[in-house]
């Protein structure tokens, strides 16, 4: 038991390694906002490219390598491209970003890409994403939702109760506390009050069986997981204002009421296949709040939801990749020929489990 205890108290306290990137890859495109950084050493290819909104809630981008390691693995000859935002700071000009930047941004990225994308979002990319898509249905050939909310009302979880209660001027004040930014730190705490059983106890228990198994795999998964998630990101203020005001509490995407760039963003005009993907044990973005889209877009639409799957294990967990492989990965070269890249969702063949 003192041998155990040593090591837990060790382990614990131990500085964590903050995550990057362990994935080879190379920044083809940055400005003050981003870095799109490319994973294949491809100098040209005739398949579309993927391109992965990592999540940006906060944490670093470099927690969806499971899946950009599948990506790879699966077709090595499709490029793959993530959009790594930069984390602003109270003196960066990217701190002033809006809504209306961070559209034009991830336009900039697809049009750098051949104005052909397959676009995977991830957990808060999926709103950005859907923006985009419903904004240039024609550079878009299939889009994925892994966890990400669109109708940010279905289900009454516990961020639509939180931001129901609270007035926007305490959103506002964190935002000047941060000197323009929203700080990862109010971002961390605010993720941890959702669960506060898992995130101050739980998780440590964890810890304490791994070391009395003697799980070394385990011990080791669990400070990754602490390294990404307790050193946060900053966000820019505006354009997170934007969206607690637009969407998380207004709704206006699904309403057909949000404006980006001068033009209201109708999710009709998202006529590719859509591919919705949701955790079972997701208590941050419930599965409710994913597959809501099918109702809003008017391309041909496919659900999954992974057993046991918490928020982010729709794109990490071994069983969340075997469907990404056989149902998504797999037919995008049909997808690809379809689209001729034009569109004819309807014929396309899917694969693998519903």
């Amino acid at each position: 038991m003192i041998s155990e205890t040593l090591r837990f108290w060790s382990e614990l306290l131990r500085p964590y390694q903050a995550l990057n990137w362990s994935l080879t890859n190379s920044v083809i495109f940055e400005n003050d906002s981003l870095k799109l950084r490319s994973f294949t050493p491809l100098s040209k290819s005739n398949k579309v490219p993927i391109l992965v909104l990592a999540p940006n809630a906060g944490h670093h981008p470099s927690i969806c390598e499971p899946l950009l390691r599948r990506c790879l693995s699966v077709d090595v000859n499709r490029p793959v491209h993530v959009i790594d935002w930069v984390p602003p700071t109270s003196y960066s000009r990217s701190r002033f970003d809006s809504l209306d930047d961070m559209a034009a941004n991830i336009d900039q990225c697809v049009r750098r890409l051949g104005n052909k994308v397959h676009l995977f979002t991830l957990c808060q990319g999926a709103w950005a994403g859907a923006i985009h898509t419903a904004l240039h249905p024609e550079s878009v050939v299939s889009y994925v939702n892994a966890a990400g909310p669109i109708d940010f009302w279905a289900g009454k979880g516990k961020i639509y109760s939180l931001c129901g209660a609270l007035p926007m001027s305490f959103f506002e004040n964190m935002v000047n506390m941060g000197g323009g930014v929203q700080r990862g730190e109010c971002q961390l705490a605010g993720f941890k009050g959702l669960n506060p059983y898992d995130r101050y106890f739980g998780d440590y228990m964890d810890l304490w069986f791994a070391v009395c198994d003697d799980n070394e795999e385990k011990i080791k998964r669990w400070r990754r997981f602490k390294g990404w998630y307790d050193q946060p990101l900053n966000l820019p203020g505006v354009w997170y204002l934007e969206i607690v005001d637009k969407l998380f509490k207004r709704n206006l995407l699904v309403k057909g009421e949000l404006e980006v760039l001068g033009k209201k963003v109708d999710l009709r005009n998202i006529k590719c296949p859509v591919f919705m993907i949701a955790g079972e044990k997701d208590d941050i973005t419930l599965p409710e709040q994913v597959f809501a889209m099918a109702k809003y877009v008017s391309g041909m639409t496919k659900t999954k939801l992974i057993a046991d799957a918490g928020h982010i294990g729709v794109f990490v967990k071994e069983s969340s990749l075997k469907y990404w492989e056989t149902s998504i990965l797999r037919v995008l070269d049909a997808m690809d020929c379809e689209s001729g890249v034009a569109t004819g969702s309807d014929t396309i063949v899917l694969s693998g489990p519903a």
